[in-house]
């Protein structure tokens, strides 16, 4: 038997593959890269998608070494900033956006390209108004080119309502929801088909923003619409009935809320909503956009305690307190005791126990163990907020928090207070 070409064969598979050549490519090559490494995984952990990560920029940094934003071909400066957002080299992405932006001679369909790259790439930034300012000059410049573009209009008007619903500004929700809303009006069969998770997206995300606002009825109206006109989209359904059903609560008698354990009332405690006004917030440990919401969760209950006014906070178990993982139920309990005194917020705090995982039948079907609370308030994201009447019916639902909700929230609850 000859080896030597047996020899070259296994010289070749173990060579490594060439580097890519152009800012698309490479971009592709580092995507792919960090997804083969967690899939090739056995357990995904905080550490393991940090070093995969920290693996990927600097495979894309190695690959963006070749190109120059300052003389790169102005067809692929789009890629370029994809690129260099990849590699986490904002100074680069920025020298290549603004050779673009200040060239005369760029296609309309790379500038299309350039200004949704820079959404993409701006979006990795700090968070600031600032910041948010410069992305939404850049949507609208988008939205002012001739020409169609919806693939790039829309992918951007997403991404802008993405970050908004993660980051609970109503503003935002609104302003993008609307846009890719109104323009779904004039989708074709296909774009309905490719497009329609986005735009059910959007009205669920607006509805949420304007229930948030005390707008109940926009809220439903929303939800309607989207039932209407499209339960033709795979899923679409099932996105809404829950966003459905909870907003289909304002106006009910809020139920009870019990827990096993309980932070500053006793252990089986359940607490019934008529008797006061109450703000009653669903939220986590775990939970970034809720504890921004302490503070003025805080100060409402500093200004209108003495009236009657409470708070009621409600979560449950996870398994873990921040890096600490497994942790047995009595210490996770205490982690939580000592979290929401650290944040000042001496109320009933409801823990539940944690959930049961889902089980699968013999049909392949699973069944999920709910929280008791969260589904008897149809809890869908947190915080989740319900300002709650002294005949205890439930007046708002607010999803997520934004400082500048904290206005109309204190003009209600003054409201209510003065209610019989």
């Amino acid at each position: 038997m000859n080896f030597l070409p047996l020899l070259f064969l296994v010289g070749l598979a173990q060579a490594p593959a060439p580097q890519p050549t152009t800012p698309a490519a490479c971009v592709k090559a580092a995507r792919d890269f960090a997804q083969m490494q967690q899939r090739a995984a056995k357990q995904i952990t905080s550490e393991l998608i940090r070093k995969i990560e920290a693996d990927k920029v600097a495979m894309a940094q190695a690959c963006a070494a070749q190109f120059n934003p300052a003389t790169i071909v102005e067809a692929e400066l789009a890629h370029l900033i994809a690129l260099y957002g990849e590699s986490a080299q904002p100074a680069l992405a920025k020298a290549a956006l603004d050779r673009a932006l200040a060239s005369k001679t760029l296609a309309v369909n790379v500038r299309a390209d350039v200004l949704s790259q820079a959404v993409m790439t701006g979006l990795r930034e700090p968070k600031s108004a600032e910041r948010n300012a410069r992305l939404e000059r850049f949507v609208d410049t988008l939205d002012r080119l001739p020409g169609d573009f919806l693939d790039v209009r829309l992918s951007t008007h997403a991404r802008m309502n993405g970050f908004y619903r993660g980051d609970d500004i109503d503003d935002g929700i609104i302003k993008h929801s609307t846009w890719l809303i109104e323009r779904a009006k004039t989708f074709t069969p296909e774009q309905r088909t490719q497009y329609g998770s986005t735009i059910v997206s959007a009205h669920i995300n607006m509805a949420e923003a304007v229930a948030g606002r005390g707008d109940n009825a926009r809220a439903q109206q929303l939800l309607t619409a989207a039932k209407a006109n499209w339960s033709d989209i795979r899923n679409a359904d099932l996105m809404l009935a829950p966003v459905i059903a909870r907003y289909a609560l304002v106006g009910t008698v809020a139920a009870p809320i019990g827990a096993p354990r309980w932070l500053n009332s006793p252990a089986n405690t359940t607490i019934a909503m008529p008797g006061a006004v109450t703000l009653l917030e669903f939220t986590a440990h775990w939970c970034g956009p809720c504890k921004e919401s302490y503070p003025g969760v805080k100060r409402l209950l500093a200004t209108y305690g003495p009236r009657g006014f409470r708070v009621v906070l409600a979560t449950e178990l996870y398994g873990y307190f921040g890096a600490e993982r497994p942790l047995t139920a009595e210490t996770e309990f205490e982690r939580d005791r000592e979290y929401w005194a650290h944040e000042g917020l001496n109320v009933p705090v409801a823990v539940e126990d944690q959930r049961k995982p889902p089980v699968r039948g013999a049909d392949g079907n699973y069944t999920y163990f709910d929280n008791p609370n969260d589904k008897a308030y149809e809890v869908g994201g947190i915080p989740q907020i319900h300002i709650i009447d002294k005949q205890g019916r439930i007046r708002l639902i607010m999803v997520g928090y934004d400082d500048v909700n904290e206005g109309m929230l204190s003009q209600l609850i003054e409201k209510l207070l003065k209610e019989k």
